[in-house]
């Protein structure tokens, strides 16, 4: 289990990762080799960057549940 204060620090070095995470919807995504391009912790929120096929997204962190195979907690 990992920490969402650890979950920030380790999205921050910009190495590829998977992620796990709920849309507004309620429907879970599944990120596989993505990339952080930039963090903004005013609002809670990273843009992630899929490798394959460069699709930038918006995620909020609190959405994120699962990091690297490890569950996160709040």
């Amino acid at each position: 289990m990992i920490h969402i204060s650890i979950l920030r620090k380790e999205i921050n070095k910009r190495k590829p990762m998977s992620i796990r995470f709920w849309k507004r919807s309620g429907e879970i995504v599944i990120a596989k080799n993505v990339v952080c391009t930039s963090s903004f912790f005013k609002n809670d929120t990273v843009n992630i960057r899929f490798l394959n096929s460069s699709e930038i997204r918006k995620i909020r962190l609190s959405s994120i549940f699962q990091f690297n195979n490890q569950e996160v907690c709040l």
